[in-house]
C-alpha cells in the first residue's frame, strides 16, 4: 500500500510550539525529509524537533534534501523533480513527512516540493498539517494586533519592488513583512507614499521566539534610528494607525 506525503509545520523556532499533531506524526512516519540550504548548513528545522525524535521507539530515516537558494528557476525545477522522485519512492513503501518552519502552506520551502509530487505522482496521497506562522508568533511577540474589527491585512516578502510594495500597502490597514524584514528603513518613503505616516507603528522581530530573539516597537518616524542588522530570519509589522506601545524592552535587533 502507497504511504503518504505529510507537510508538516514546526513553528517558527520554540520548540515547544510544534503541535501535539505534528509531533504525534513526527513519531510514526517512516522517513523524515529535511530541507537544506546547504550540505554542509545545519537544519534549524531538524534542530527544533531533535526532543521528539528522540522519543520515538524506532529511529526514523533522515533524508536531507538540498535546495540552493536561487533564482534560477529551470535548474530549481530540475531539483525539485529529482527530489519528488525520491520522495515518491519512499512514499511507495511507507509515509514520509516533510519538515519546514512556520506553516508548510505560507511561504513555505515544502510548497514548491508538494506541486512536483502532485503533478507527477498523483497516486501519493498528501496531507497537511499546519504549523505556527512567524507572523502571528510575531504579533505575539510585540504584543501588537495584526488585525481588529474590519482592519485588512496584507502579508508580503521584503524583496517585492518599491512600486507593488506602495502599490498593495494602499490597500491595507496593516502590513507585514517577511524574509529579511530586517530592511524596513528602505520601505519607509514608500509607505509614506502609500498613506502610511510618521506616526504609524512598527515592529520588527528578529529570530521569533528563539533564545536570541530581538524587538523593535516604535513609531515609523523612529526607524531610521534603529540599529538594525541583517537577519533573513526577521519579520516586520507595520500598522497605518497610532497604537499604544505595551513593550517596554527596547533592543537592538
Amino acid at each position: 500500500m502507497t504511504g503518504t506525503f505529510i507537510g508538516i509545520g514546526v513553528g517558527p523556532g520554540d520548540p515547544e510550539l510544534v503541535t501535539i499533531k505534528a509531533a504525534k506524526a513526527l513519531k510514526t512516519v517512516d522517513v523524515i525529509c529535511v530541507p537544506k540550504s546547504h550540505a554542509k548548513k545545519p537544519s534549524m528545522a531538524l534542530g527544533m524537533v531533535k526532543q521528539i525524535l528522540e522519543e520515538r521507539k524506532k529511529p526514523a530515516e533522515i533524508l536531507e534534501l538540498v535546495f540552493p537558494m536561487s533564482r534560477d528557476d529551470l535548474n530549481n525545477r530540475k531539483l525539485w523533480l529529482e527530489s519528488a522522485a525520491i520522495v515518491a519512492a519512499k512514499a511507495k513503501k511507507g509515509n514520509v513527512a516533510f519538515i519546514t518552519l512556520g506553516d508548510p502552506m505560507l511561504y513555505s520551502t515544502f510548497l514548491y516540493l508538494y506541486e512536483c509530487v502532485k503533478e507527477t505522482y498523483p497516486e501519493i496521497e498528501l496531507e497537511i498539517i499546519p504549523g505556527v506562522t512567524s507572523v502571528t508568533a510575531a504579533a505575539a511577540s510585540c504584543k501588537l494586533p495584526l488585525a481588529e474589527k474590519e482592519e485588512v491585512v496584507t502579508i508580503m516578502p521584503s524583496e517585492l519592488n518599491p512600486t507593488l510594495i506602495e502599490k498593495t500597502a494602499k490597500y491595507a490597514d496593516n502590513l507585514v513583512f517577511m524574509k529579511c524584514a530586517h530592511r524596513i528603513k528602505e520601505f519607509i518613503p514608500t509607505l509614506l507614499k502609500a498613506g502610511f505616516t510618521d506616526n504609524s507603528t512598527v515592529a520588527l522581530v528578529k529570530r521569533c521566539t528563539l533564545p536570541e530573539e530581538k524587538v523593535l516597537v516604535g513609531k515609523l518616524c523612529e526607524v531610521k534610528s534603529w540599529d538594525i542588522t541583517e537577519d533573513y530570519f526577521s519579520v516586520a509589522i507595520v500598522k497605518k494607525s497610532q497604537v499604544p506601545i505595551h513593550w517596554k524592552k527596547m533592543e537592538t535587533v
